[in-house]
């Protein structure tokens, strides 16, 4: 029911466009799109990353040692190994690894859990005080949500390179 719903929204937004904006308008509104839920994106994965941190470290004394902050990075890969294996269930890779590979094999088509998968993968395992950025992950998730925006509304392959 909810499924039908969303597909009778999405063809009368299609339709309302196709009558209303050029291809190029509805290219550059979609773009505003894309770019405002990469950068929302962007803003939770930060705060993620400090909620993690405030979480596992409030406890710690800035004037002693604690021998944690060499087991907790550990830790993050782990979970973020648990959560990619039981979770998602498909590998994640490196975010702009994946989306060459998208644009260069796949018709620039990446799956609808990357818009939210590396984020937390990430989020995980920079919290715990893992050595990556978190910049390739909002490359990733920008790339699904366009290329997933792009899919619904019928885009053409090369537009959505």
């Amino acid at each position: 029911m909810a499924n039908e719903n969303n597909s009778n929204i999405i063809s009368r937004i299609d339709e309302w466009r196709k009558t209303n904006i050029s291809d190029r308008q509805f290219v550059l509104v979609l773009a505003f799109i894309v770019g405002f839920l990469a950068a929302v994106a962007a803003y939770v994965l930060q705060i993620i990353i400090g909620e993690i941190e405030k979480l596992i470290t409030s406890g710690f004394r800035m004037t002693t040692i604690n021998w944690l902050y060499l087991l907790y990075p550990v830790i993050g890969i782990w979970l973020t190994s648990l959560f990619v294996k039981y979770v998602v269930r498909d590998q994640i890779s490196h975010g702009i690894t994946r989306v060459l590979y998208a644009i260069s094999t796949k018709r620039s088509k990446l799956k609808a859990h990357n818009t939210w998968t590396s984020i937390v993968a990430s989020a995980i395992t920079i919290g715990f005080g893992g050595s990556v950025g978190a910049e390739a992950p909002i490359v990733l998730t920008g790339s699904a949500i366009g290329s997933n925006l792009g899919r619904i509304f019928n885009m053409d392959r090369r537009t959505l390179m």
